[in-house]
């Protein structure tokens, strides 16, 4: 099994932390979908159960992922195909991308081929690790090629038509605890993080949510919303 599918594993108990993640992009889901990097299913599940949309496609290069996420019940219909995002056709509404362009080395390529399959009007959500300083060994082993900030994402071509219409970074308290456990104290492991994962999710999410801003200058993600014009 390899180490992003039991990391995907262990985020799905997260429950708390998918639901902020989520409430991030809910008011831009519409039509048809594209989620890219499905995993095992933790965000297919909640946008089946919360949203309305004509129809909903998820990729993923892990074939183990896909294979556990066909072997589940959405309540809908829903196609799923073990595929790289190059090869995906068609156009959408609302196009998901979390946590996988740190995983392409040719991320102007990847992030082109996203805003191309945008329909006019269609809004992608995208999600990444963020900050250059917060790189550890546990960014290698889950085989990112670099974590991102504002400026290196701008740095990255826009269309004429396409606009950028919300960045921000999220989950600062998150980036703190990187930092120590990872950075730090040096003492994470990529396949055992479910302690961690459990202990912020029960007690740190929702102080996140109540008490702190979403605009901080630091954060574990760097979230971009993109919107192709009609």
């Amino acid at each position: 099994m390899s180490e992003l599918f039991t990391s995907a594993e262990q985020m799905q108990k997260a429950t708390n932390y998918n639901q902020w993640t989520f409430e991030q992009f809910e008011k831009y889901i519409k039509g048809d979908i594209l989620e890219v990097g499905c995993g095992v299913g933790s965000f297919t599940k909640i946008i089946t159960e919360k949203s309305g949309f004509d129809s909903l496609y998820c990729i993923d290069i892990s074939a183990p992922a896909i294979e556990h996420i066909r072997k589940r019940d959405f309540g809908r219909n829903i196609k799923t195909e073990c595929i790289d995002l190059i090869y995906v056709t068609g156009s959408y509404d609302f196009i998901l991308c979390m946590n996988v362009m740190e995983h392409v080395e040719d991320d102007a390529a990847f992030f082109a081929k996203l805003l191309e399959l945008l329909k006019p009007g269609g809004v992608l959500f995208h999600l990444v690790p963020s900050h250059k300083f917060l790189y550890t060994n546990f960014d290698t082993a889950a085989g990112h090629f670099k974590r991102y900030s504002k400026e290196m994402m701008n740095d990255l071509a826009l269309p004429p038509n396409v606009m950028l219409i919300r960045q921000y970074y999220f989950n600062p308290i998150g980036a703190l605890g990187y930092w120590l456990v990872y950075k730090a104290l040096k003492s994470g492991n990529i396949n055992d993080t479910e302690g961690e994962i459990g202990m912020f999710d029960k007690y740190i999410v929702p102080f996140s949510k109540k008490f702190l801003p979403l605009s901080n200058p630091v954060g574990i993600s760097l979230i971009s919303i993109y919107e192709k014009i009609k």
